[in-house]
């Protein structure tokens, strides 16, 4: 157990992220290989409460968490529903990745991404902890809602232009 002022907690949250390997020196300038592992608020004030890491040796599996980041998600011009923002493993400390990237730049309506369709399902030194089918993304096309004012103000005026071409 170590306490950590709130103003170091806040300037390290952003910097990383959970799934992150650091070095945790304490007292006596002891040094620790350390994986960011969760972190928890107070429900109301929403200041952190705890922060977990585990402790990891090189040559020991250990379960972690990739972050799945969508680029370019602005481009498309369609309906882009990320369904996990994480994805869980379990790998060696030196086979770690640190995001999962997905391009959505020209995916059309109907695309959909399955966590066995990412690259870090295909590696066989990463055991993905989530079935292969789980849903990461889905794209559709958007939906045009119309407001009943509007189709009145539509049909208004298409009966204007009907009358003035007559």
């Amino acid at each position: 157990m170590i306490q950590i002022p709130t103003r170091d907690v806040n300037r390290f949250l952003t910097k990383v992220s959970k799934g992150d390997i650091l070095k945790i020196e304490v007292k006596d300038n002891e040094e620790y290989n350390v994986l960011f592992k969760e972190i928890s608020h107070h429900p109301v004030t929403r200041q952190v409460e705890h922060v977990e890491f585990q402790h990891i040796v090189a040559d020991e599996p250990v379960n972690s968490v990739v972050n799945v980041i969508l680029a370019n998600r602005e481009m498309n011009q369609n309906v882009v529903q990320q369904h996990i923002e994480e994805i869980p493993y379990n790998a060696l400390p030196k086979d770690f990745i640190e995001d999962i990237v997905i391009d959505v730049k020209g995916m059309e309506a109907g695309n959909t991404i399955t966590v066995g369709d990412l690259d870090a399902a295909k590696n066989d030194k990463i055991r993905i902890l989530i079935p292969e089918d789980t849903v990461v993304l889905t794209v559709s096309e958007p939906v045009r809602v119309v407001l009943e004012d509007e189709e009145e103000t539509e049909a208004e005026a298409e009966a204007g232009a009907t009358e003035t071409t007559e």
